[in-house]
């Protein structure tokens, strides 16, 4: 039987679901970005040059910071498959 952690919710579970959202939460943010900047190019009045940047902003900065944590991971897995058994 394999441990389980907080509110019964087995830690690999965890966080694989938790990557799985930020995952989403990072397309989502992509997207947003795409659909602003296609919007203010056929001249959409309701979206400014500043909203656009924005967007492009945010999209980049979750983007970077995802890459960050899976770079991470990937670190201390190489780290774990080194220690002798």
């Amino acid at each position: 039987d394999q441990a389980k952690g907080v509110d019964g919710v087995k830690p690999a579970e965890g966080f694989g679901a938790l990557l799985t959202e930020s995952l989403d939460k990072v397309n989502a943010a992509q997207k947003n970005a795409g659909q602003l900047q296609d919007r203010f190019l056929q001249g959409d009045d309701k979206v400014s040059l500043a909203e656009v940047m924005i967007a492009g902003q945010k999209s980049e900065i979750s983007f970077q910071s995802l890459l960050q944590v899976r770079n991470r991971v990937v670190n201390a897995y190489e780290e774990i498959m080194r220690i002798p058994i």
